[in-house]
C-alpha cells in the first residue's frame, strides 16, 4: 500500500540517536544507508489516530524524502503484540514543521 508521510507517525528518536527518525538521518548524513533498498516501510494502524505508526524503515524514510518523495511504499504488521508504544505527539517528527 502506498502512504502519505503526512499519515504516518514517526518517532523523532532518542536524544542518543540510537532509535527513530535522528538516527536513521544521521546515518545517512554519515555515509550510513539502508540495507533494506526496495523493501516497503512496515506500518502498524492506529485506529484512535486514524494514522499508520512507522514500525521499521526509517532509513528508507529519510532516503526517500532527502529524494524528494512524500509517499511510501508500505506493508502492514500483521504480528505485532496487541500493545505497542506509540510515542506522544511532542516526540514525532513532522515535515511540514521542515517544509
Amino acid at each position: 500500500m502506498n502512504i502519505s508521510i503526512n499519515d504516518m507517525i514517526i518517532f523523532k528518536g532518542t536524544p542518543d540517536f540510537e532509535k527513530g527518525f535522528a538516527a536513521a538521518y544521521k546515518d545517512h548524513m554519515e555515509g550510513r544507508e539502508t540495507l533494506s533498498e526496495g523493501k516497503p516501510i512496515i506500518v502498524r494502524y492506529i485506529k484512535e489516530e486514524k494514522q499508520y505508526l512507522v514500525l521499521d524503515g526509517y532509513h528508507r524514510l529519510v532516503k526517500g524524502l532527502l529524494e524528494g518523495n512524500t509517499n511510501f511504499d508500505c506493508c502492514y504488521d500483521w504480528f505485532a503484540k496487541e500493545n505497542f508504544w506509540v510515542p506522544p505527539k511532542e516526540h514525532r517528527f513532522y515535515l511540514k514543521d521542515y517544509v
